[in-house]
């Protein structure tokens, strides 16, 4: 929600979707795109000298897809057979762009490779390297109750200007904003509004790029995990031995280091690690910090699903390059501010697997892909061509049976038939079946649809010229006969839902919040400042009035109770159609229920009006009656609303317009993450604190019961908008699991 900017076609817009709903959503959207942070030309590293290269100057299909396991050249680890890994973060020069090839523009330029960050992994008994460092990490594949150790050793180097080029280089330009609420390693204390554009405050630190020991922790997103290995924000440390205030291992493994155990008792699926710093996420994850990680349990997973070969895994990124095949950035948001920070990076290079518009040789049969939108802020809105897709998995789950969804990822603004195949938000995957079969010797271009944001049309090529390699013995996802196996779950889906909308049969609901997203738009001295609010609240709760009156320990406002199922109504009714967010939880997966239009402009009214009328008072620089920026919630968080929610926000139901949508098909499964479209719309999902795999008991609940292997009570956990920019500047919350 953008306070400062009011869209003249809103009161329009909500008659029309009144009078035709999903029709008239889709018709007006072009009334309201508004990108933030991916419009202008790009700027150069304060550090750096740069000249940037435009996208449509990188040849497109010029170099293979980089495939790991055994359709190409490096193996994945297998964590079953080495159950003790030492993954070192790295800088390392890796061939991204076609090194060797010119520029399609004619300016000149011949790319080589490009300096990264990347994760090494080595087995941690005798030191062997079983993946060299990679951007993305070389996939792990771990295997159901059997507990895989993780040493994370930080070995990356800062910048230093007497060698622009050599060690370091990466941090000179992929830059951390020390304005921001961040990891802070030197205790500079910069997280504060200072005007960075006055000449007075040219030299001050706050204003410069960071380049001291960089902080890093690593996430394993997707696992039902102990807090203690979950890479929280604030477990960071440095290469010199500084730590974040709940930094966490095992044993004592000395300055730079961390020791992490996964259980891995969860249900099979694919999971993906990557850096988790506070506040410098954003550019730890576009330095290249990511990878998959494989959970598999072959006596739960669907029988003869594309395996070997045929099994491909597609981590989709977008990047910006210089002339010097360099990352570079976009220029900052609010640089009076934040001079770093971008609310969405959007980048015009599209990476596969670390590869810039690469290709792949298939066969004529059915392949698996497991995609990941791995990007900091782009959305992808998959089209494979014509090709026939069936998803089978969403996120770090699989569904019952695969659902076809050529044209059928419709949420978010799209109608029949042009609606994507997949739709990706920023953290989520998709396990999918593509048939070749019938494409032998064509060409596939994997497109993204999405034109309401800085538009990257092309992806990748697959190409259907590889021979038929015996006949293909793989499941048929198009042929429903049992015996063929149908692709299918072996044990069906624990339903929290019944994925048409509604709560599945006897499921009971411990609690409802009602929580809103927020972007606000400041004036500080003249000067627009922007920060993203979960329950417009800032990280830390503490310099939230309202969530500070009604928590003052440490600011902690979500306190589910272990075994419990709750229902959040996420409420986003922020005014430009580019303000949708990957809602992702930690710890413990969830399934949609549905997602509703409302009246956006009625609710933001009420909401406007409620603030003085909270558990505290408001602070001087905001007025009663008016939005006041990261105070809170305007109401009392713990007194239930006319909906018998908490959160402190005004009841959604009377701005509630339309039938409550249904998830796509590729959703009604457990997910971790979440979109949440604007506009005037809010999401419902059923979250749950138990292993996804416990069964419902009718009309009972588990509250107050662990289920888990771990104690999920010991410290905090979060959850966040998965748009990297947007949890950097404090999109993010801890939330607390209790007794």
């Amino acid at each position: 929600m953008s306070h400062d900017s009011k869209l003249p076609a809103r009161a329009q817009f909500f008659r029309a979707l009144t009078q035709r709903c999903f029709a008239a959503l889709v018709g007006m959207l072009s009334l309201a795109v508004l990108s933030l942070g991916a419009a202008g030309g790009s700027s150069a590293s304060s550090l750096v000298p740069q000249t940037p290269l435009p996208g449509n100057c990188v040849p497109q299909f010029a170099v293979p897809l980089p495939v790991f396991g055994p359709a190409g050249s490096t193996p994945r680890i297998d964590a079953l057979s080495h159950d003790k890994l030492t993954v070192t973060m790295k800088e390392i020069d890796q061939a991204v762009l076609p090194v060797g090839q010119q520029d399609t523009c004619g300016i000149g330029v011949t790319f080589g490779k490009t300096r990264v960050w990347a994760y090494e992994t080595s087995d941690t008994k005798n030191g062997k390297i079983l993946g060299s460092a990679n951007w993305p990490s070389v996939t792990v594949e771990a295997r159901r109750g059997h507990p895989t150790q993780a040493t994370y050793v930080n070995q990356l180097p800062s910048f230093n200007p007497a060698d622009p080029d050599g060690p370091g280089l990466v941090q000179g330009l992929a830059e951390v904003d020390q304005t921001l609420h961040w990891a802070d390693p030197l205790g500079t204390g910069c997280g504060m509004p200072i005007d960075c554009t006055l000449p007075e405050n040219a030299n001050n630190l706050c204003c410069q790029e960071y380049t001291g020991p960089e902080p890093n922790t690593v996430h394993l997103h997707g696992a039902e995990i102990a807090a203690c290995y979950d890479g929280g924000p604030d477990t960071w440390f440095t290469p010199a031995g500084q730590t974040g205030p709940q930094y966490c291992t095992d044993n004592n493994p000395g300055p730079g280091k961390d020791i992490y155990t996964y259980d891995n008792s969860q249900e099979p699926g694919t999971l993906w690690f990557h850096d988790h710093a506070l506040g410098a996420t954003s550019s730890n994850v576009y330095a290249g910090l990511a990878g998959f990680y494989f959970l598999r349990d072959p006596s739960s997973e669907p029988k003869k699903l594309p395996s070997g070969p045929y099994e491909i895994e597609l981590a989709l990124q977008d990047r910006l390059f210089d002339t010097n095949s360099q990352l570079m950035n976009l220029p900052a948001t609010t640089p009076h501010f934040h001079p770093y920070w971008i609310v969405r990076f959007l980048g015009d290079v599209a990476t596969v697997n670390g590869a810039a518009f690469p290709y792949l040789k298939v066969e004529p049969r059915r392949y698996r892909f497991r995609v990941l939108d791995g990007a900091n802020g782009r959305r992808f809105d998959l089209k494979f061509g014509g090709a026939p897709v069936w998803e089978i998995g969403g996120d770090d789950n699989y569904l019952d049976k695969p659902v076809v969804v050529n044209g059928t990822a419709c949420q978010g603004g799209f109608l029949p038939p042009n609606c994507p195949d997949v739709s990706l938000l920023p953290g989520q995957r998709a396990d999918i079946i593509v048939d070749f079969t019938k494409l032998a010797g064509q060409t596939i271009t994997l497109t993204n649809l999405n034109t309401f944001e800085l538009p990257l049309k092309n992806i990748m090529q697959f190409r259907v010229v590889l021979p038929l390699t015996g006949r293909d013995k793989s499941c048929d996802p198009a042929n429903p006969n049992p015996v063929n196996g149908f692709c299918a779950r072996r044990i069906p889906t624990v339903r929290l839902t019944d994925g048409h909308g509604h709560l599945a049969p006897g499921v009971k609901i411990d609690k409802i919040r009602q929580l809103t997203v927020v972007e606000a738009s400041e004036l500080i001295n003249g000067n627009k400042e922007i920060e993203e609010f979960l329950n417009n609240t800032k990280w830390n709760g503490l310099l939230s009035p309202s969530i500070q009156a009604d928590f003052p320990i440490d600011g902690v406002s979500e306190l589910p109770r272990e075994g419990s199922t709750e229902l959040w109504e996420i409420i986003n009714f922020e005014t430009v159609e580019s303000a949708y967010h990957p809602i992702h939880v930690h710890l413990t997966q969830f399934q949609i229920l549905n997602r509703q239009f409302i009246n956006a402009e009625g609710y933001e009214a009420a909401y406007d009006a409620a603030f003085g009328n909270g558990p505290a008072p408001l602070p001087n620089s905001c007025a009663k009656g008016e939005y006041c920026p990261g105070y809170g919630p305007p109401l009392d968080y713990l007194t239930p609303n006319d909906d018998g929610a908490l959160g402190g926000n005004p009841a959604i139901s009377p701005f509630l317009i339309c039938d409550p949508i249904p998830p796509d098909p590729g959703e009604t499964g457990w997910l971790d993450s979440a979109k949440s479209f604007p506009l005037g719309e809010v999401l419902r999902i059923v979250v749950r604190w138990t292993p996804s795999n416990i069964p419902v008991i009718a009309n009972q609940s588990y509250a107050g019961q662990n289920l888990y292997s771990f104690d999920p009570t010991q410290r905090e956990y979060v959850w966040h908008c998965h748009l990297l920019g947007h949890e950097d500047n404090e999109m993010m919350r801890p939330y607390k699991v209790v007794k």
